[in-house]
């Protein structure tokens, strides 16, 4: 049997799927439930001292969008965009954090953990709630720095308007990092700069993981009244953004290696995408917009399922699988060279390679399309618009 415990910043954690800091960690009773289901831990919702960001909780408004980027009446596509305007803990935090001690008593009996989540709008304020929050026995603290909504709340400086001030940032990762004795992860937004240069100041400052990322700021338009979805500007993310998340994630494990570690979240659908984060370099993986489509559920399936892959494919740990496709990248100057062959008994001389091609490399025929090899780049256009499985193969031209 595959062995999916993962050490994470010192802390053992049964499996590597986390239910992330959202709506489906709202409370205790949330909490209790992703607990139920084998994840191997929960992210509390961010707990705050910002009266504004728990009022705009009582608020909240999410869409689930198709890929026309409109609000899907029932099926639900893979690559689906969640589309919304939330807040953090509904809660102050003298009321939340009973909430957390308890669900971390729960999380005990089912070998789950509980990792708070914090975020305020002052430095000596972050200071306190991650005190308050390592009281509750917590033994990971998550800083968002990442939320997007506070970037449309003029005067409420948390969340990614604190994770696009990189000196603010440190400075805030620095006083929280001093102030408790649990490990300390970022979540960054990826609405900056210098997103892999950030995240090595932060371990500088005492961060021992980051989480990356939060969601964008997206505005979608109903063309048929004219006004924008929910209001206007709202965070977006959902399954469509994988690969720019795992971009992230393999710059910064080529960055930092084995020094800082990563939870990837934003991005991750089912156990094959968990899969995807893990040989990018990610350590956990938060999940969060799929459950809130298919319910708790969802999230102890995608355990079996990974744990399922990794019997099949012979992997005995996680160690195994972490980071092989990020250390098997190559730079575009090493790229091989490559070319098309197309097998005339299974060409069904359909003509979607011809108009694949912009070498003029595809060459009509009689009955099967065929390739002028000095034409040929191997660029790959053709190979991905043939409907015949290996009707069209790319090889390393020799």
């Amino acid at each position: 049997m595959a062995n999916l415990e993962v050490n994470f910043c010192g802390v053992k954690i049964k499996n590597p799927i986390v239910a992330s800091s959202a709506e489906p960690t709202l409370n205790a009773h949330n909490m209790k439930k992703c607990i139920d289901t084998g994840v191997g831990g929960v992210i509390a919702k961010t707990m705050t001292d910002s009266e504004a960001m728990r009022e705009l909780t009582t608020r909240s408004k999410w869409r689930f969008l198709n890929e026309r980027h409109e609000v899907c009446q029932g099926k639900v596509p893979r690559c689906f965009s969640l589309y919304g305007r939330s807040g953090l803990a509904l809660e102050p935090p003298e009321e939340f954090l009973p909430q957390i001690v308890e669900t971390v008593e729960y999380a005990k009996d089912y070998d789950a953990v509980v990792i708070g989540s914090i975020a305020s709008t002052e430095l000596e304020g972050w200071v306190e709630l991650a005190k308050q929050i390592e009281d509750t026995g917590v033994p990971l603290i998550e800083c968002n720095f990442g939320c997007p909504h506070p970037h449309m709340m003029p005067g409420v400086k948390t969340g990614m308007e604190v994770g696009q001030d990189f000196e603010y940032a440190c400075e805030v990762t620095r006083a929280v990092c001093d102030a408790v004795s649990v490990p300390v992860m970022i979540k960054v937004t990826p609405q900056v700069t210098s997103l892999v240069g950030f995240c090595g100041d932060l371990f500088e400052a005492g961060a021992k993981a980051v989480t990356l990322t939060n969601r964008f700021i997206g505005f979608v338009p109903d063309i048929e009244t004219g006004k924008p979805l929910i209001y206007g500007q709202a965070g977006i993310g959902g399954p469509w953004i994988k690969p720019l998340t795992l971009r992230w994630v393999h710059n910064i494990r080529q960055a930092y290696k084995d020094k800082l570690f990563i939870a990837g979240t934003n991005g991750a659908y089912d156990w094959r995408d968990v899969v995807m984060f893990i040989m990018c370099g990610a350590h956990i993986i938060e999940m969060c917009s799929a459950v809130m489509v298919y319910g708790y559920e969802w999230l102890g399936k995608q355990v079996k399922g990974l744990e399922k892959f990794m019997e099949e494919k012979g992997y005995q740990n996680l160690d195994e699988m972490r980071g092989i496709a990020s250390d098997a990248a190559l730079p575009y100057s090493e790229m091989p060279p490559e070319r098309a062959k197309v097998d005339p008994e299974l060409c069904t001389n359909c003509g979607r390679c011809l108009k694949a091609c912009f070498y003029q490399a595809m060459q009509p025929g009689d009955e099967a399309t065929w390739v002028k090899e000095e034409n040929c780049i191997g660029c790959g256009g053709c190979y991905s618009v043939c409907p015949v499985p290996g009707a069209i193969t790319i090889s390393i031209r020799q």
